[in-house]
Parts: structure tokens; sequence; C-alpha cells
């Protein structure tokens, strides 16, 4: 064991590209280590071999997860959250930085709205990718504009010309 936080979770990021489920115990004892980079490398590993588990230790930890361990949590909840989670998820969305980090999140998380039910939170997520567009300053936003588009076009392709004509709206 080494007292090393960074060493320990890259030491347990390895563990996880193996994905052996012999490492499962490693995963749980670390995911409440004190420090998030360890958290986090062990919340990863234990989505790797026990999805509900970790959903149930990311829904958990969402409120107070900082640092790798939040960005797991957030990759964890928008991958595998349900309809139920939507405030949780969206919240989670909006509040990340404005960051590449985010850009790419916005995959997931449009991948996240085309599977709800609910069109009135289909559009609220539809609604927050699109602030978190309009946050992005003007002379950037051609870098990331069809990255948008594409995330979008996989919410609408799910539900259908309703949400096609809402998009086409909100997105000016």
């Amino acid at each position: 064991k080494s007292s090393n936080k960074k060493v320990k979770a890259a030491a347990i990021n390895y563990l996880v590209k193996n994905g052996d489920r012999k490492y499962l115990s490693i995963y749980e004892a670390a995911v409440n280590d004190s420090s998030y980079r360890v958290a986090g490398a062990a919340l990863k590993g234990l989505a790797s071999l026990d999805t509900a588990n970790a959903y149930n230790l990311a829904k958990k930890n969402s409120g107070d997860a900082k640092g790798a361990l939040g960005n797991t949590v957030s990759e964890i909840m928008i991958k595998y959250g349900t309809e139920a989670d939507f405030d949780l998820i969206s919240k989670i969305y909006q509040d990340a930085p404005l960051s590449q980090e985010k850009v790419t999140a916005t995959g997931k998380y449009a991948n996240y709205l085309a599977k709800l039910n609910d069109i009135s939170k289909v559009k609220r997520g539809i609604d927050d990718i699109v602030a978190f567009r309009n946050a992005i300053p003007e002379q950037f936003r051609s870098f990331v504009d069809e990255s948008f588009k594409k995330s979008l076009k996989v919410v609408s392709a799910a539900k259908g010309s309703e949400i096609e004509t809402y998009i086409a709206n909100a997105f000016k």
C-alpha cells in the first residue's frame, strides 16, 4: 500500500483497465478513501464490474463529490440514471464548469435525455444544453456547435418532431 494518493489512484486506474473481477474488493475498499482521486478511480472500477452498486454510491455521493470523484459520479449518474434522477442529473450538468469536459459530457447528457419519457424533462434538458452552449464565448462556438448539433440530433431522433421543432427554436 502506498500512502501517496496519486500513486494509489494511478494503480487503481491501471487495474480498472484490466477489467478483472478479482479487483472488485480493492475498488469497494478504496471508494471511501479520503482522496477524491483515489475514490474516483475506485468508483470507476466498481462501475465497470458492479453498475448497480456504483450507481447507488454515485447517487449517495452526488451532493459533495469534487475533483476526480465528482467527475466519476457525474459520468455514472448520466449513464445509468433513471427518469426519477432527472433533477439531480440536470443539476450536475448545470453546475459543471465551462470546460472541454462539459462539452464531452453534453453528448452523454443528450443520450440520457433520449431515454426519458417525460417530454417536459427532455425540454428542460435541452434548455440546459442550449444555456451551456450560449455561455460559451461567441468566438469559440464554431468549435463546438457541430458537437452540440450531433448530440441534440440523438434526442430529436428518439423523441420525434415535437422535440425536433423545440430544438430548432431553442438552438439559434
